[in-house]
């Protein structure tokens, strides 16, 4: 089995706290998928029995329930708020009705090697180039059904918590003063790992959704995509401008590989480019 490594191309201190994270994940992939791998169903009832004793290991789902959509009055929404609960309560795929919170906490060996998988694979998304997301090839049985759950989970919360932030509908308009360069490759890394997120949900359990749920899930693969796009827009006229005002004569951009990967190619291609102010 290969291994996974902690290893950044551009190590920077302020990456300090996804350096730890990561290799926390990684060392609980790198111990309990060998281990699952090699148990009986007696041992991994065993294996339950003891971290379900373990409050500190427990696992939340549905996280989007926090936004209290069901709760919230639309009377004294913000028009943009009024517009996402609209949206929300109309979706095939929302946080299931559970106020008793029974269904939202879970414990067991596969909850916590399918979050070791969802948490490293984002990191490395967001950080590193050429990665194979969530690593796949070595997905559990144990750990599959957890893990597509928690997929969904991680896309649906990213996907309206972007939709509720005037920030996401900064860079939809184009409204760059509003909006730093910084902060939109911070939006842009986010809506990268959503689309990573949905792309391997497709993958692995597309068949498992209704044509209405699929037609959803693609809506918001191309909503990110509009993201991206206005991320990009933000960081050509920010360049161009800090070109223009400050006499700089290069510009190496880095941030989430497969976004600065997507911005040098539509530079390349002509479809977007940065240049000197008259």
């Amino acid at each position: 089995m290969s291994a996974y490594l902690a290893k950044f191309d551009e190590p920077n201190p302020s990456d300090a706290y996804q350096i730890v994270g990561y290799q926390e994940y990684a060392n609980a992939l790198n111990h309990l998928v060998p281990l699952v791998k090699q148990a009986d169903e007696e041992a991994l009832a065993a294996y339950d029995k003891i971290i379900e004793t373990m409050p500190e290991l427990a696992i939340y789902t549905n996280l989007s329930r926090r936004f209290n959509f069901a709760l919230a009055q639309s009377s004294s929404l913000t028009p943009l708020l009024r517009r996402t609960l609209s949206l929300y309560n109309a979706s095939s795929l929302k946080d299931k009705e559970d106020l008793a919170g029974a269904e939202y906490r879970h414990t067991g060996i596969g909850w916590l090697i399918a979050l070791a998988r969802l948490e490293h694979g984002s990191i490395e998304l967001g950080y590193q180039k050429d990665v194979n997301p969530f690593n796949l090839t070595h997905l559990t049985t144990v750990e599959t059904p957890a893990f597509l759950e928690l997929l969904l989970d991680g896309a649906r919360s990213h996907y309206w918590a972007m939709n509720m932030d005037p920030v996401t509908h900064y860079l939809l308009d184009g409204n760059v003063p509003k909006v730093s360069d910084r902060t939109a490759l911070a939006y842009g890394r986010r809506a990268v790992l959503v689309q990573k997120m949905l792309e391997t949900l497709n993958r692995v359990a597309g068949a498992q959704f209704t044509p209405v749920q699929k037609q959803e899930l693609q809506s918001w693969y191309d909503n990110l995509s509009e993201v991206r796009e206005g991320v990009s827009y933000n960081v050509y006229e920010t360049y161009k401008a800090a070109i223009s005002q400050q006499g700089i004569q290069s510009i190496d951009l880095k941030g989430c590989p497969p976004l600065v990967s997507g911005i040098r190619k539509d530079i390349s291609l002509g479809r977007g480019r940065i240049s000197l102010a008259e």
